[in-house]
């Protein structure tokens, strides 16, 4: 009796712990959600600055096309023609490796999102873990008290009869929750990838470089 009572009162504290530990993940996925939220902006402005670029780029060529052809009349000089087709080709460079970073971030908005779905069910299987294992707890104290009155053998062969099912119970909820939590981890792994192209796409855009002609 002793270790059933042992098990009980280490049940109602896990339950109670759990609960806790569900309102904090609760907490930090809505933190995740808006996160991902203010990626999409960021994407659409990724985008956005790279439409413009592009279009500035095609531009500037054009018009230093259009110089070139009259530079004698108009006494453009080399030297500023060829700074402007190399800040074209610059912002060209930049517009490709934006829209590509983009796309990207665009990815790890949709599965921090995903995630975040994911992480929901998992509280939701969490608590009701929790609930579970409080009732146990109820159930197995019960039977103690049965056992130790002395009451009908009745009544405490039908409380352990219940309390052996939450038990089955509980492990079915556990399993559930295990199985849910390999697909976040998944999803984890996933998300690290998408950002380690991220980092290298960034890497490449801080190699490019603005250059100025002396010539």
């Amino acid at each position: 009796m002793e270790e059933i009572e042992n098990i009980a009162n280490e049940n109602s504290k896990i339950a109670k712990d759990e609960m806790l530990k569900a309102e904090e993940m609760q907490r930090l996925v809505k933190l995740e959600i808006k996160r991902a939220k203010a990626r999409e902006i960021l994407v659409e402005n990724e985008l956005e600055l790279a439409k413009i670029r592009e279009n500035l780029a095609d531009k500037s060529k054009r018009l230093v096309e259009r110089k070139e052809k009259v530079k004698t009349l108009l006494k453009f000089s080399k030297e500023t023609l060829i700074n402007e087709l190399i800040q074209a080709h610059y912002n060209e460079q930049i517009a490709e490796i934006q829209k590509e970073g983009a796309e990207i971030q665009k990815k790890i908005a949709n599965i921090e999102t995903n995630i975040a779905e994911v992480k929901e069910k998992f509280i939701t299987k969490k608590i009701s873990e929790a609930n579970q294992r409080k009732n146990l707890a109820k159930k197995q104290l019960l039977y103690v008290k049965l056992v130790k009155t002395n009451d009908s053998d009745e009544k405490i062969v039908n409380t352990q009869k219940v309390f052996l099912k939450q038990q089955t119970d509980l492990s079915k909820i556990e399993t559930e929750a295990n199985k849910i939590n390999k697909n976040i981890v998944d999803k984890q792994l996933e998300l690290a990838n998408l950002k380690k192209q991220l980092s290298e796409k960034l890497g490449e855009r801080e190699k490019i470089r603005p250059i100025i002609s002396n010539s």
